[in-house]
């Protein structure tokens, strides 16, 4: 995260509800500083950075939330889809840290403010309506859906994820040549194409053996991995199953436990960081339907099994992979299992789901996204300059 108070040339506002937006920040971050070096990227939690103690109750809730009564988050999800810019509950948010927000603002004094979550991007378009600021202002839409909380009248370019986002924004009055439909950005290792052959030596698995790689999330939370872990374990399957279980101590516990009875090698893996070769090497994934995981497998050519969806922006994720004919979806474990039995007997049934992966597929959205952020950066760069000259001249 940024150095709090420090002038830097571009200013980048997330959050920590799940790693996604973080992902999508910090990739931005290399993209950007890969392509102007003497430039300095910081990154702002944005709750964190107003008020840390609301920040530790909102993830709190949030997290509540989601393990405990996912129908709520859905109603809210729902209810607010649509509101009007300049509602009572949209004017509250726009309000959040607003002065303080100003405050860190002119001490950066960046040339463009990049928000990877909605709410900073409301507070950063509520400044410029009111004249406090005037800097290029870039949200980044990190899942396949279109919610009143990331549209905002302010904001000068849109980074989406795929072209259906970018006809939904136009059907909700944002110009088209804001809108950039470049995918989701990604770290780097998913631009790589060739496979280092170290990997399968370095996770002990067989290179001739069907690899289902089952991710459940940063905090593993997605809930069944280990019913469905002990279900596979109990079957005689030509299978090599990988679970990344992120931080999730206690779902490690519980498979690596599962692991030693199992019928077929079940690999347990906490925090990975070239998750890239992981996907490259498997043939099946195992996820709920996070924005960025759900990306990273098209940029890795990988089919996916979405399994316990978030309702809500997940839920928009399922539907863009659906109706694209790049994941199944199980609705519970039985089906989940019996997903992957299917795929084994006849795994000629994924070649077409690759096919139509590398038709959607955009292993380069840090890159073009980079290129976006940096002109619009510079163009107003040059327009300040150029008043500067006139003033100048007729002073």
């Amino acid at each position: 995260m940024g150095t709090y108070h420090k002038k830097c040339d571009v200013l980048i506002f997330s959050a920590d509800f799940g790693t996604g937006h973080h992902q999508v920040s910090s990739a931005l971050k290399t993209a950007i500083e890969q392509r102007r070096p003497s430039w300095k990227v910081d990154i702002y939690n944005f709750f964190n950075y107003i008020d840390p103690l609301l920040d530790r109750v909102l993830k709190f809730g949030y997290l509540q939330m989601i393990k405990h009564f996912s129908y709520g988050y859905e109603w809210f999800y729902e209810t607010t889809r649509d509101i009007e810019p300049d509602s009572k509950w949209q004017r509250f948010l726009n309000g959040m840290g607003q002065y303080k927000l100003l405050n860190l603002i002119k001490k950066c004094s960046p040339k463009v403010i990049i928000c990877t979550f909605p709410t900073p991007a409301g507070v950063v378009s509520q400044l410029k309506r009111k004249g406090k600021i005037d800097i290029p202002l870039v949200t980044v839409i990190t899942d396949v859906t279109v919610h009143s909380q990331w549209i905002h009248p302010n904001v000068d370019a849109y980074i989406v994820a795929a072209e259906t986002v970018k006809e939904r924004l136009i059907e909700r009055g944002i110009p088209q040549d804001k809108i950039f439909a470049l995918g989701i950005p990604l770290r780097p290792q998913f631009e790589r194409t060739i496979i280092d052959p170290r990997i399968w030596k370095e996770y002990n698995l067989d290179p001739n053996r069907f690899t289902l790689l089952i991710m459940g999330g940063g905090k593993g939370l997605m809930p069944g991995i280990d019913t469905i872990c002990s279900k596979l374990s109990q079957l005689s399957l030509p299978l090599q199953v990988v679970v990344i279980t992120g931080t999730n101590k206690l779902l490690a516990k519980k498979l690596e436990t599962i692991s030693e009875s199992s019928n077929i090698p079940i690999h347990v893996l906490g925090y990975v960081e070239d998750v890239a070769s992981l996907m490259k090497i498997s043939q099946l994934l195992l996820s709920k339907a996070g924005g960025v995981t759900v990306f990273e497998a098209l940029a890795s050519e990988l089919p996916m099994l979405l399994y316990k969806p978030l309702p809500g922006h997940e839920m928009c994720n399922v539907e863009y992979l659906i109706e694209n004919k790049t994941a199944f979806i199980a609705n519970d474990e039985d089906e989940a299992v019996d997903h992957i039995k299917k795929v084994l007997e006849n795994p000629s049934i994924l070649k077409p789901m690759v096919k139509a992966i590398r038709s959607i597929s955009k292993p380069f959205a840090s890159r073009d996204a980079a290129r976006v952020i940096i002109a619009l950066a510079e163009d107003k760069e040059a327009e300040n300059k150029e008043l500067d000259i006139e003033e100048h001249l007729y002073a």
